[in-house]
């Protein structure tokens, strides 16, 4: 799948006299407002690739799904798709409620492309991957929402297509069946699937897809590994609460900033070992007093899911009216009961609970480190719990 310098514009009208001067001339005047839902948009794909795509609502995410699947047309540009492109947009669209499952998998199996002879197989498939043999003679009206949605996915699943194109569609049913949707991804992808998936689950997306993509106002602003797309999304959402400061990494509000991760009075050593009791000390100066400000931390292991984070907010420390040119220091004290690997550290100042609003420092892969186990006994996980055990006979 290719796409070169594809372009999409919205239009709109300033007022009803605008809409009246369309009407009457079809189109040809009027429509003066003018939305650019996507700009210059050049993306590849290959064969067997899982690409995943994400930006703050209204980036253009859905409206670049919607383009290469036929859904909308676009304005500049080309897209050249080799072979069926099949879409879940929106589970279960398109079920008749009076119709029992069955009859609405075979109805909606002919417009999914699958002849007369070939739905009965797959109905099969449908009914059985969705976990709903005993209700596919039940009207679709009394199926659950979680019930329509794994028989829309199931349908629109059943056979791998050449490119499959999901948006939102990962929040499907409960945990094993979710689990049984990203299975069908990979198998897709040994396939020579390409799978484009549309999701705010970060962290399934870092974990199903080698590659993101990251939109802002209808453009690519970053196209590479997951990691670092998911730390480019976050400064995004970071940065928009710092429009128009000229240095996002310090800020107009901040004067310094420093930290230092300490183990036994040796500060930021690259080595620690599980259960090592650690201090990660933030100190900072204001260059005008805040109301209120949150410190807060994470850590990150080598794939990019976020293991653990806290902050001065949610441990019930709130930090009010700080001074201005004075010291401020705030030190996290905790075990690093993490698993072993390799982890790094993030920081934020903010306001509130979340750095979406009022951000006035977010930083993220500041520093690597490595984790071993030497006194604790062996165990598996992303986290270490302190376990004892008893045994009785009688």
């Amino acid at each position: 799948m290719s796409l070169k310098k594809v372009t999409k514009d919205y239009h709109g009208f300033s007022g009803a006299l605008d809409r009246i001067i369309s009407g009457l001339s079809f189109g040809y005047l009027g429509g003066k407002v003018r939305f650019r839902a996507l700009n210059d948009i050049n993306l590849e794909c290959k064969p067997g690739e899982i690409l995943g795509i994400i930006g703050r609502n209204g980036a253009g995410k859905s409206t670049l799904l919607k383009v290469i699947t036929g859904v909308s047309g676009y304005d500049s540009g080309s897209i050249e798709v080799s072979g069926k492109v099949r879409s879940i947009l929106e589970l279960g669209v398109g079920f008749n409620p009076e119709l029992s499952g069955e009859e609405n998998v075979f109805y909606n199996g002919l417009v999914w492309g699958y002849s007369t002879t070939e739905i009965y197989p797959v109905m099969e498939k449908v009914f059985d991957f969705a976990g709903l043999q005993d209700f596919r003679n039940t009207p679709i009206k009394n199926y659950s929402s979680g019930m329509i949605m794994r028989l829309g996915f199931a349908l629109a699943t059943a056979t791998a297509p050449e490119v499959l194109v999901v948006d939102e569609a990962l929040a499907v049913g409960d945990a094993s069946f979710q689990q049984k949707c990203i299975q069908r991804f990979y198998d897709f992808q040994k396939l020579g699937t390409t799978t484009i998936i549309v999701s705010h689950d970060l962290t399934l997306l870092s974990q199903l897809c080698s590659r993101i993509i990251v939109m802002e106002k209808g453009s690519i602003i970053y196209d590479g590994d997951s990691i670092t797309a998911v730390r480019k999304y976050m400064l995004t959402i970071a940065g928009d609460s710092n429009e128009g400061k000229t240095d996002f990494a310090i800020g107009n509000r901040l004067q310094k900033l420093d930290w230092k991760l300490v183990r036994s009075g040796v500060e930021n050593p690259t080595l620690f070992f599980v259960g090592d009791e650690v201090s990660l000390q933030v100190d900072f100066i204001l260059r005008e007093t805040l109301p209120q400000i949150t410190v807060g931390f994470h850590l990150e292991d080598a794939s990019g899911l976020k293991v653990f984070g806290t902050s001065s907010f949610h441990l019930g420390n709130f930090l009010h009216d700080l001074e201005p040119g004075v010291v401020h220091s705030v030190v996290f004290h905790f075990p690093l009961n993490i698993g072993v690997g390799k982890y790094s550290l993030g920081l934020s100042l903010h306001k509130g609970d979340s750095h979406v609003t009022d951000c006035y420092y977010w930083g993220e892969g500041l520093f690597s480190f490595e984790v071993e186990r030497i006194q604790v006994p062996k165990f598996i996980g992303m986290s270490y719990l302190p376990v004892r055990m008893e045994y009785t006979a009688e």
